[in-house]
């Protein structure tokens, strides 16, 4: 190559041509100068084409949500001018989408049934679905729709029902209604609940035909008791014509009216089926007010009928656990009578934690033996059956918490710092092929899922997620779970990883997001930066825009109400629930309501169940049994969830110490000598023999 040529080549591509000249001399072999400027070119080339991708992508967003303003001004026109120009685009579908609900009059049905077919897979298709469907009813287009839903039966009885009605209008005059076409509408009008207007129709056809007789009324009845709908059940009674069946429906009023009256002995049939929901009801309502007294009834006409062994189950576990939950006078003797033969695991759990309540450890061992296997070898009793023995024998349990001390969980850290040994993590990276990385990222459910992202239509993503995780083997559940996290949707990477039961992938279990922000709130208000960290993991999983079904909002789910309250008392600037989803405020009062909590209570642990549970709970909690060694009290704290969330708290802070390197802290100094062997060595400590 003449030398002239070269220099223009270099000239042309100065600093890429000298990185690789310099990479391929320090490795021995070195580039001829048409190889560096071919590679040079192709780099030029390949950035201009990612960078023409990127304007395009960015084009079709704006494209894109032009047209959704367009729809929902029912500018249906103006969204048609743009669909052809989102060719290529992943959510070009979501749009035709919309489109073909605005224009329904418009479109054959072969091309909309064919759509429909083509694209049922999707999320938006199935509220297609239902507008199709009600389109067809309203035009009384009844063998169209008959069609429609045998292709795509969208749930819902409205459909069921204008489908049954449809296959009704589709029959000659006069002709008889088919005997499956009868048992289908017998079915629908025998559920315990009230159905929808759509079903109207169908059922006075059906009644006209004879379809109703005393037995699908008396079935109708009880369905409806179980379900709690008195006024369905009225209802129903009306045709129930067999004098047996109107004087056991007669009787589930009165019992209904004055429960203690009639639960006595000898007023129930043992071989009475209507009877045991009679039973059923009354001891749960008179339960509601008169709890113990309901226990009592319960066991002495318990013998009096005849129940399937899941109902007797159900009855014999409420009662035992709301007993035991409530810390009744009697409640370890009714349980005793409850479940003589320790039956019910759930139940023999809360004698156990009466058992410790009472400090008896002979009967905390004794009921622990009781468990079946895999619950006795759970690390949550073998902890408490090693302080038992310890209790019983005086001697220490090294061997039995070194055992639990493997296990990463709150039980595994409470053994861990008895021992004074490190805690065990566990930790497992992730080993995902590269290339089941690279298939699933294409995914096409997986870009349309990015741009559901981007355009923040949350419920649309999250469904397409999970439809397309179903389909996958284990690698791909755990790489699209992966995909997730990198996307900062951490409550659904987390959710994933659970599901395929990736317990030590602590990389995508325990993401961390506006740490410097948590790192500022938590200096400001004097609390744990672990601390605040788990309760995010535990509240939110870090989703900014989180909102519970009660109201609670943003990354550490606080109640509007608590946060107008924490913001007055701290002087925060604070102008309504919207500013939950702002994460430097949330963050702010959620730490300071932490730290008002803990000045209330004294304890983090306290403060961690009144955030949960509701301080005026734990305050209860505390005036009862805040005597009883911490994870004593803990173990006994009478809301399930409650307890899962102390403990998980827990659990997560040493997590979130280890994987920042920081040094991990479980218990603090002081927390440490509220446990129930620390107790039991100060005790001995001070036995005169010690002396």
């Amino acid at each position: 190559m003449p030398a002239s040529l070269f220099n223009g080549i270099f000239r042309k591509n100065t600093v890429l041509t000298s990185i690789v000249l310099l990479a391929t001399l320090s490795s021995g072999y070195v580039l001829s100068a048409e190889d560096a400027a071919a590679k040079s070119d192709t780099k030029t080339t390949s950035a201009t084409s990612d960078k023409k991708q990127t304007e395009q992508l960015e084009q079709q967003r704006k494209l894109y949500q032009q047209a959704m303003a367009a729809i929902k001004k029912k500018k249906l026109a103006d969204a048609k001018r743009i669909y052809p120009l989102l060719e290529g685009y992943p959510l070009q579908v979501y749009l035709q989408t919309e489109i073909y609900s605005l224009d329904l009059n418009n479109i054959s049905a072969e091309e909309i049934d064919r759509f429909i077919l083509e694209n049922k897979q999707l999320p938006p298709v199935s509220r297609l679905q239902q507008r199709w469907l009600s389109s067809l009813a309203a035009r009384k287009d009844w063998s169209g729709y008959l069609k429609a839903y045998q292709s795509y039966p969208v749930r819902g009885n409205h459909y069921r029902c204008l489908n049954l009605k449809a296959a009704l209008n589709s029959l000659k005059k006069k002709q008889k209604i088919p005997d499956d076409l009868m048992r289908d509408i017998s079915g629908m009008w025998q559920q315990g609940y009230s159905q929808p207007d759509s079903c109207n129709s169908v059922f006075k056809r059906w009644l006209t035909a004879g379809g109703m007789n005393s037995q699908l009324a008396e079935t109708r009845f009880w369905n409806a008791v179980e379900e709690r709908d008195f006024k369905l059940a009225r209802y129903a009674q009306t045709f129930i014509k067999d004098r047996k069946a109107q004087q056991d429906a007669e009787m589930f009023w009165k019992v209904r009216t004055n429960p203690a009256r009639y639960l006595k002995k000898g007023v129930f049939e043992k071989e009475n089926s209507h009877h045991n929901i009679i039973v059923t009801y009354a001891v749960r309502r008179m339960a509601g007010k008169q709890l113990e007294e309901a226990a009592r009834r319960w066991l002495i006409v318990r013998e009096d009928v005849t129940m399937s062994d899941s109902r007797l189950k159900s009855l014999n576990e409420y009662f035992g656990i709301r007993l035991s939950a409530n810390f009744v006078k009697d409640a370890d003797l009714l349980t005793a009578q409850l479940d003589p033969e320790f039956l019910y695991p759930e139940v023999t759990e809360w004698r156990i934690r009466l058992a410790l309540a009472a400090q008896n450890w002979q009967l905390v061992s004794d009921c622990i033996d009781r468990l079946p296997d895999e619950l006795k070898m759970s690390s949550r009793w073998a902890y408490w059956q090693a302080v038992a023995a310890q209790h019983l024998t005086g001697s220490n349990q090294t061997l039995s918490f070194a055992r639990i001390a493997k296990d990463r969980s709150y039980y595994g850290f409470l053994a861990s710092d008895q021992l004074g040994v490190k805690f065990t993590m566990n930790y497992e990276k992730a080993n995902i092929p590269e290339k089941i990385r690279q298939d699933v990222a294409g995914h096409d459910a997986v870009l349309r899922m990015k741009e559901l992202i981007h355009h923040n239509h949350m419920y649309y993503a999250r469904a397409e997620w999970s439809r397309l995780f179903k389909t996958l083997d284990l690698n791909g559940k755990h790489a699209l779970a992966y995909l997730a996290d990198e996307w900062k949707w951490h409550s659904v990477a987390i959710y994933g990883a659970a599901k395929i039961r990736k317990w030590n992938d602590l990389d995508i279990r325990f993401p961390v997001q506006y740490f410097g922000l948590y790192q500022k709130h938590t200096e400001k208000s004097g609390i744990p930066l672990n601390w605040a960290l788990s309760i995010t993991r535990k509240e939110s999983a870090f989703n900014p825009v989180a909102q519970s079904g009660v109201g609670a909002r943003g990354l550490m789910q606080l109640m509007p109400r608590t946060a107008r309250s924490v913001a007055k008392r701290i002087k925060q600037p604070y102008k309504g629930k919207q500013q939950l989803y702002n994460p430097d405020i949330n963050i702010a009062l959620g730490t300071a309501y932490l730290a008002q909590m803990k000045e209330r209570f004294g304890s983090r642990i306290y403060a961690t169940a009144a955030y949960n549970a509701g301080p005026h709970r734990v305050k209860k909690w505390l005036a009862e049994r805040g005597d009883l060694p911490l994870d004593i009290w803990i173990e006994v704290i009478p809301f399930k969830e409650t307890r899962s969330y102390v403990q998980s708290v827990l659990e997560f802070g040493v997590v979130y110490d280890v994987l920042s390197s920081r040094e991990p802290h479980f218990m603090l100094k002081e927390e440490q000598q509220m446990l129930v062997l620390s107790q039991l060595q100060l005790a001995e400590e001070q036995t005169p023999e010690a002396l």
